[in-house]
C-alpha cells in the first residue's frame, strides 16, 4: 500500500475520512489521535533506520464527527453526558450502555463505508484469505504527554473481511463510551466533545505463533533512564498489556548496547501460564481465543537473547526521534521471524514525576502548646491548619486544601480528599486489625501478631498475593502496629453451617474480594451485608531452593508423628512408633523399616504389647499393638530437630518432600473413603505441618474437630500424595474437588440457566463445573479474567458473622510490594487479607499523619487550628493552635563536601536502579553471596557435576535453569546478570564486588549443597573466604565466580567492576589468591582491575603492610573484626551487649589499617555496619582520614548532613 494509491485513486471526502500511515505523522494528531499519528510518525521516518511497522490506515477525526452528526446522534449523546454525575456508578453504568448501543445502532455514511473498502482492499491486495488486520482505537486526547487514555477504549484482533472490520470500527467508536472512558475525561477535565476517536486498521503480526509483549525505555519502578525495559510472553500481545500472565522481564542496558556490546543486564523468567491465539471462529468478538501453555515453552524464555537486543535497538531510535521516554507495544511474527513495532506512545508514569534533589527536616517550636492526643507517627513532616472532623466520603467535599483532615478512618477511596489536607489524623489505626493470638505464616513458621509485636519483624518474609498474576509470593514484613479496638468474630466454612473455624478482626477491615470476577477491596462488615465469600490461597510457593534432603526422611518423620514418638535424656534416645500387626499394616512398617535404614543405618525393633482396649473416636476398640523400637541418641537428637523444623523444611523444599510427609503421616494414622482422606492429628504442632504440606501441594484442606482429635480432609492432590503411601490406597476420584467460587462475584450479567440460577441463589461454584461454562462466555474481558482465576492461588469460602468481642488489643503488620498477606483461622483455613492503607497513601503522597489516636475526633473541634507533628520520632503528636515549625533543605545535588567520599552497602540488583538516585560515590560493597542465594539458589557443585546428581535433584535444578544454555552456564549469567545490574545502575562510580563469602553452613543450604560441604561446628571461622578459593575442592567453583566477573568487565564493558576478596587469614593465602585471579584472567592493574582485601581479621591490621603488597587497599568489615577481637558471638544473647565496634581495643585495630593504607597511598574504606549504626564512629574514621565509608542506603544521607555538621564544627 502507497501513498500514491490514495493520492491518486481516492477522492477528496474519502481523503478526509480515511489516510493510510505513509502519510500521517505527528502534526497529525488532531486527525488520527496520538496512536495512529506516531505509527505514521514511524513509518514515515523511522522505517529506513530499521524500526519495522506493519502497514495499515487510519479513519480520521473527521469521519468520527460527521458520523455522530447524522440523525441526531451527537445531540443525543451530549444530551446524557451533560445531566450525568459519573460519581453515581449505577446511572453511570446505564448511560453508558445506552450510549454504546445507540452508536452501534447507528449506520456508517455511505461515503464512509466506501473509503474503508477501498483502504481495506489496497491494504490486503491479491490475499484476501491470508490477510488479517488489528482494528484499534485512537483518541485525539489519547498518548499525549500529560495524559494517558491507553487501554480505555477497545481493541479486536485477527479480524478477517470487511464486514468485520466495518463492524470491529463501529465498536472501537462505541468504546468512546465506555464507563472507564466517560469518568476519566471528566475528572481530567476533557470535555466529551472534544475527544474523538480514529480507527486504526493494520496488517496483523503473526504473534499468536510467535511472542508480543511491552518495553518502555525506562526503568518503571525506579524511573532510571539508562535502561530499556522489556516484557515478553507468548501469543497476542493483550495477555501481556491486561496483565492475565506473568512473562518474561529483560533489561537492557543503553550505554553498553549503544557501545555495541552484549546488554543484557538481567533476564527473569515468568510462568506464562496462558496465551491468546487466532480462533477458527470469525465472529466479530471471537476472532480470538485463550489456550494454556504448553510446560515445556513455561520453562524457557519466549525471547531470544538476539530478538532482546533487536528490540532494544529499535526502542532507542523511537525514543531518541521523539525526545522523551516511550511506552512501545511489539510483536514478533512466528511466520517470518521478524520483529515489528506495534504501537509507540510517551511513558506518562514515571517519566512525569519530578526528580527532588533535595531532603527535608522539619523542627517545631512547642513552647508550652496543649497536647489534644497522640498517635502513631507517619513519615517525617509537619502540617498545621484547621480541622476538619468527617466522618464519610460523602463529606469530602467540606475539606478545602490546608485543611486537617480528622476521620475516625481512612482508606484507599480517600485518595482524593486526603490530598487537599495539610495533615491527616485517625481514630484507628489503619493498620490495626486483628486480634493478637492471630496466627500468619513467616519463612521462620507460624508466628502469632503479638508475638511478631513484642520480638520484632527483622528477617521476617511472608506469602502475599501478586495482585497481576494472582500467585502468591514471599515479601518481607516492613512494620507491626498495636492498639485497642472494637472487634467481631466472624466463621468461615464451605457450607455456610460449620463452627469453631473462627477469626477475630475489626468490622472495617479492608479484604481482598471478588466482584465481576475482578479482584476489589471490601471492608468485611460490606462483605457479610451482601453475602459474600472471603478469598482463600491454595498454594504457598517454595520459600527458598531446595535442597536434596531426603525424602524417605519426611516420610518416617510422618510415621512417627502420626503414632508415635521421640525420646531423649541425657544418655538415652528412642525413636518409637505403634501399629497393629496386621497384614494390611504391613506395607507400611516395612516402609518405615526401610526409611530408617536409609537415613540412620538400622531397623526398628518390635516389642509385642498386651491385649488391651480402649476408645478411639468415640468407639470401644479391642485388640493388640506392636511397639516398633530404635535405640540412637543421635538419630533421636537429628530427628527430634527435623520435628521441630518442619514446618520450615516444607517451606524450603519441594512438592516431593511434602508428599512424602503427608504420605507417612496417612499411613500412620489416616484412611482413604468416599474419595477423600481423613487424617487424624491429636496436636497443633503436627496439624501446622499438615496445613504448609497441602497449601504447598496447592489445596486447602478441610479441619473438625471431635473432642481433642483433628480430623483433616483432603480431597485433591491424591494421585500425588498417592504416589508414596504404602497402607492407605488414594487417588483423585471426585468430579467435584474442595476448590469453589461465589456465582454472583463471577457473574454480572445473564449467562445459561445454570449460571443465572446460582447467582439467584448465591450459590458457590466448584472449578470443575465453572470450566465447562467457559466455553459460553462470549465476553473476552470476562473469559479472560476467569480463565486467570482458575490457573490462579485462589478459591472461595463462605463466611458469617458469629459474635460481636467489644475492645481488645488488636494488631496488624505491613507487608512489602503487595501489602496483603494470610492470616489463618482457628483450624487454619488461609484467608486473604489486606494492609489497611491509611498511612501508606500518606506516606505516597508525602502528607503527615498521625493514624491510631483513638480520640482523635472527640478531641478535636471541627474548625480549631491545630498543628500536627510527625517530626518527633514515632509518637505523632496534635497541638492546639498553629504553631511555628521550620523546614530545612538540604539540596542533594550541593550536599557540603566531606573529606572521605559516601558509599552505599547495596547487595540486592532489584534495588539497584532505585538506590543509584540516592548521592553517592559508587557502592562499597556488593556481596556476591546475594546474588548467588537469590537469583541462583543451586550449590555450584551441583551444576559442575549436573549429570551425577539424583534424578530428583537433576528436575529440581531443571526447573531453574530453563532458558539457559546448561547448568554451568545458569551459574555464570547470573552472576553476571546481578553484578552488571549493579554496575549500570551505578555507573561509572565504581562498584566492588566481594567474591562469595558464604559460610559452610550457608552454602550447604544451597540446593544440592549439603552433599558438598563439612558439618563445622563454628562456621564462622571455618571454610570460608580466601581459604576456600584455593581450596582443590573448591577451585572449579571460583573459576565460575571468575568467569562471571570477566564477562561483566571485558565483554559487557563495565569495567567499574572492582573486586574483593573477604577472610584473607595469612599473607601466604593473599599471594595464592592473587595469583590464582591472574590465572583465571583477572589480573590486578590490567584493563584497570583493582582488588580490594577485606580487612576484617586482626592479623589483618597487625601485618597490614606485608598484606598491601597483594592488593590495591583494604576495605575493612566491621562486624568480623569486633567479634575476633573481642572475641564474641554477636548472635548470642548472653553477650550480644559487648559487640561495640567502638571498643578501644577494635578500634586501635583500624587505626592501624587506615594508617597502612595511608602510608602506601592505598585505597581505605570500611563497608561493614557500624558506620551506619554509628555516625560518631564515622566521624571518628573521617578523623583518621578514611577514604570512603560505605553506608545502607536508608543511612546515607542523615549521616552525611551529621558528618558535614561535625566537620564544619
Amino acid at each position: 500500500m502507497t501513498t500514491s494509491f490514495y493520492h491518486n485513486n481516492i477522492g477528496k471526502k474519502m481523503q478526509d475520512y480515511v489516510i493510510p500511515f505513509t502519510a500521517l505523522g505527528m502534526h497529525d494528531v488532531p486527525k488520527v489521535g496520538g496512536k495512529n499519528a506516531s505509527l505514521g510518525e514511524m513509518v514515515s521516518h523511522l522505517a529506513r533506520v530499521g524500526v519495522s511497522v506493519p502497514g495499515g490506515f487510519a479513519t480520521t477525526a473527521q469521519a468520527f464527527t460527521d458520523f455522530l452528526s447524522q440523525s441526531g446522534l451527537r445531540q443525543h449523546i451530549m444530551a446524557q453526558l451533560d445531566s450525568l454525575d459519573v460519581d453515581d456508578v449505577d446511572k453511570l453504568v446505564e448511560v453508558g450502555r445506552k450510549i454504546r448501543q445507540s452508536v452501534v445502532d447507528t449506520p456508517f455514511q455511505p461515503e464512509f463505508t466506501a473509503a474503508i473498502a477501498e483502504a481495506y482492499q489496497a491494504l490486503i491486495g491479491d490475499h484476501p484469505g491470508d490477510i488479517s488486520v488489528a482494528v484499534r482505537s485512537s483518541a485525539t486526547a489519547e498518548d499525549l504527554p500529560d495524559a494517558s487514555f491507553a487501554g480505555q477504549q477497545e481493541t479486536f484482533l485477527n479480524v478477517r473481511g470487511l464486514d468485520n472490520v466495518l463492524l470491529a470500527i463501529k465498536h472501537v467508536f462505541a468504546s468512546l463510551f465506555n464507563d472507564r472512558a466517560i469518568a476519566y475525561r471528566v475528572h481530567q477535565g476533557f470535555a466529551h466533545h472534544e475527544v474523538a476517536l480514529s480507527a486504526g486498521i493494520q496488517k496483523m503480526v503473526r504473534s499468536d505463533v510467535g511472542a508480543s509483549g511491552v518495553m518502555f525505555t525506562l526503568d518503571t519502578e525506579s524511573g532510571f533512564r539508562d535502561v530499556v525495559f522489556l516484557t515478553s510472553s507468548y501469543g497476542l500481545g493483550e495477555m501481556v498489556v491486561q496483565g492475565a500472565v506473568n512473562p518474561d522481564e529483560f533489561y537492557v542496558h543503553k550505554p553498553t548496547l549503544r557501545a555495541g556490546r552484549p546488554a543484557i543486564l538481567r533476564r527473569n523468567r515468568g510462568s506464562k501460564l496462558i496465551k491468546m491465539i487466532y480462533s477458527p471462529d470469525q465472529t466479530h468478538g471471537r476472532s480470538t481465543q485463550i489456550v494454556d501453555i504448553d510446560v515445556a515453552e513455561q520453562q524457557v524464555f519466549s525471547l531470544s537473547d538476539a530478538d532482546v537486543m533487536d528490540l532494544a535497538r529499535q526502542a532507542l531510535l523511537i525514543e531518541e526521534h521523539y525526545g522523551r521516554p516511550m511506552d512501545i507495544e511489539w510483536g514478533k511474527d512466528g511466520i517470518d521471524g521478524k520483529i515489528y513495532i506495534l504501537q509507540a506512545r510517551p511513558e506518562t508514569v514515571k517519566s512525569r514525576i519530578t526528580q527532588t534533589n533535595t531532603v527535608e527536616r522539619f523542627h517545631i517550636q512547642k513552647g508550652n502548646a496543649a497536647v489534644l492526643t497522640t498517635g502513631r507517627s507517619i513519615g517525617q513532616r509537619i502540617g498545621a491548619g484547621p480541622a476538619r472532623v468527617i466522618s464519610s466520603l460523602s463529606q469530602m467535599s467540606q475539606v478545602q486544601k490546608g485543611d486537617v483532615l480528622v476521620t475516625d478512618m481512612t482508606d484507599p477511596d480517600w485518595e482524593p480528599v486526603m490530598k487537599r489536607a495539610s495533615a491527616i489524623v485517625t481514630n484507628r489505626g489503619g493498620r490495626t486489625c486483628f486480634a493478637g493470638d492471630t496466627q500468619i505464616l513467616t519463612n521462620q513458621g507460624f508466628k502469632r501478631l503479638a508475638d511478631i509485636y513484642e520480638h520484632g519483624y527483622d528477617g521476617l518474609t511472608t506469602p502475599a498475593l501478586n495482585r497481576q498474576s494472582l500467585k502468591m509470593e514471599w515479601k518481607p514484613i516492613t512494620d507491626v502496629m498495636k492498639r485497642r479496638a472494637p472487634l467481631i468474630k466472624i466463621n468461615v466454612s464451605q457450607t455456610g453451617r460449620m463452627q469453631g473455624n473462627g477469626l477475630k478482626l475489626t468490622p472495617n477491615h479492608k479484604m481482598l474480594n471478588l466482584r465481576a470476577a475482578e479482584l476489589v477491596d471490601t471492608e468485611i462488615q460490606d462483605m457479610l451485608a451482601a453475602e459474600e465469600s472471603v478469598l482463600l490461597a491454595r498454594h504457598i510457593p517454595q520459600l527458598s531452593a531446595s535442597t536434596d534432603k531426603q525424602r524417605s526422611l519426611a516420610y518416617l518423620l510422618g510415621g512417627i508423628m502420626s503414632d508415635g514418638h521421640i525420646y531423649l535424656n541425657r544418655t538415652h534416645g528412642e525413636i518409637t512408633f505403634i501399629q497393629k500387626p496386621t497384614e494390611q499394616k504391613q506395607a507400611f512398617i516395612q516402609r518405615m523399616n526401610q526409611a530408617l535404614e536409609e537415613n540412620f543405618g538400622g531397623v526398628f525393633k518390635t516389642t509385642v504389647k498386651n491385649t488391651s482396649q480402649g476408645l478411639i473416636r468415640g468407639q470401644l476398640v479391642i485388640g493388640n499393638a506392636n511397639a516398633y523400637r530404635y535405640y540412637s541418641k543421635a538419630s533421636a537428637q537429628i530427628l527430634q530437630q527435623e520435628q521441630a523444623d518442619i514446618v520450615t523444611s516444607l517451606l524450603k523444599h519441594d512438592v516431593e518432600l511434602a508428599a512424602n510427609f503427608l504420605a507417612g503421616l496417612i499411613d500412620g494414622d489416616g484412611c482413604f473413603q468416599q474419595g477423600r482422606v481423613n487424617l487424624y492429628v491429636s496436636n497443633e504442632q503436627t496439624l501446622q505441618a499438615v496445613i504448609v504440606a497441602c497449601l504447598r501441594l496447592g489445596t486447602a484442606p478441610q479441619v473438625s474437630v471431635n473432642r481433642t482429635i483433628y480430623n483433616v480432609q483432603i480431597v485433591e492432590k491424591l494421585d500425588v500424595i498417592g504416589q508414596y503411601t504404602q497402607r492407605v490406597r488414594c487417588f483423585d476420584q471426585r468430579t467435584m474437588g474442595s476448590r469453589f467460587f461465589n456465582t454472583r462475584q463471577l457473574f454480572t450479567t445473564p449467562v445459561n440457566s445454570d449460571i443465572n440460577n446460582r447467582c439467584r441463589k448465591n450459590y458457590l461454584l466448584d472449578e470443575t463445573r465453572l470450566r465447562t461454562h467457559l466455553s459460553h462466555i462470549q465476553d473476552e474481558a470476562l473469559h479472560a479474567k476467569l480463565h486467570q482465576l482458575l490457573h490462579s492461588d485462589l478459591q472461595q469460602i463462605r463466611v458469617q458473622q458469629e459474635a460481636e468481642l467489644g475492645e481488645a488489643d488488636v494488631y496488624n503488620i505491613t507487608v512489602d510490594e503487595h501489602h496483603n498477606y494470610i492470616v489463618f483461622t482457628e483450624r487454619y483455613s488461609p484467608v486473604l487479607v489486606n494492609n489497611c492503607h491509611a498511612a501508606i497513601i500518606a506516606r505516597e503522597l508525602g502528607i503527615p499523619a498521625v493514624v491510631g489516636c483513638g480520640d482523635a475526633t472527640d478531641h478535636i473541634a471541627d474548625g480549631a487550628p491545630v498543628t500536627v507533628s510527625c517530626a518527633e520520632g514515632d509518637t505523632g503528636y496534635i497541638y492546639e493552635g498553629i504553631l511555628p515549625f521550620q523546614m530545612s533543605t538540604s539540596d542533594l545535588a550541593a550536599l557540603p563536601e566531606l573529606p572521605f567520599k559516601i558509599m552505599m552497602n547495596v547487595g540486592n540488583p532489584e534495588r539497584a536502579f532505585d538506590f543509584a538516585s540516592i548521592p553517592n560515590a559508587g557502592i562499597g560493597l556488593a556481596r556476591l553471596e546475594f546474588i548467588i542465594n537469590r537469583m541462583i539458589g543451586i550449590h555450584p557443585k551441583a551444576l559442575l557435576n549436573f549429570s551425577q546428581q539424583s534424578p530428583e535433584l537433576q528436575a529440581v535444578i531443571k526447573s531453574h535453569i530453563g532458558g539457559y544454555a546448561d547448568p554451568v552456564s545458569y551459574y555464570v549469567d547470573r552472576l553476571a546478570e546481578g553484578v552488571s545490574t549493579l554496575a549500570a545502575a551505578f555507573y561509572p562510580q565504581p562498584v566492588i564486588v566481594r567474591l562469595s563469602d558464604f559460610k559452610s553452613n550457608e552454602y550447604a543450604n544451597l540446593i544440592g549443597g549439603k552433599q558438598f560441604e563439612p558439618h563445622e561446628e563454628n562456621p564462622m571461622i571455618g571454610f570460608r573466604g580466601a581459604s576456600r578459593y584455593i581450596a582443590e575442592s573448591f577451585r572449579d567453583c571460583f573459576e565460575l565466580e571468575c568467569r562471571a566477573m570477566k564477562k561483566v568487565r571485558n565483554d559487557m564493558g563495565l569495567t567499574n567492576v572492582e573486586l574483593m576478596i573477604p577472610f584473607v587469614r595469612t599473607v601466604d593465602e593473599a599471594a595464592q589468591v592473587i595469583d590464582l585471579l591472574e590465572e583465571n584472567g583477572l589480573k590486578r592493574g590490567e584493563n584497570g582491575l583493582r582488588i580490594i582485601m577485606m580487612c576484617e581479621l586482626p592479623s589483618n591490621a597487625l601485618l597490614a603492610d606485608d598484606f598491601l603488597q597483594y592488593f590495591d587497599g583494604f576495605s575493612i568489615g566491621s562486624n568480623d573484626m569486633t567479634q575476633l577481637t573481642l572475641g564474641l558471638d554477636r548472635d548470642s544473647g548472653l553477650i550480644a551487649h559487648l559487640f561495640d565496634e567502638r571498643n578501644p581495643a577494635v578500634k586501635q585495630l583500624l587505626h592501624l589499617s587506615i594508617q597502612a593504607c595511608r602510608r602506601q597511598g592505598k585505597y581505605i574504606g570500611i563497608c561493614g555496619q557500624g558506620p551506619s549504626d554509628h555516625p560518631d564512629l564515622a566521624k571518628w574514621l573521617m578523623d583518621e582520614g578514611i577514604t570512603s565509608v560505605s553506608l545502607n542506603p536508608d543511612t546515607v544521607i542523615s549521616t552525611w548532613l551529621y558528618l558535614a555538621g561535625q566537620a564544619g564544627n
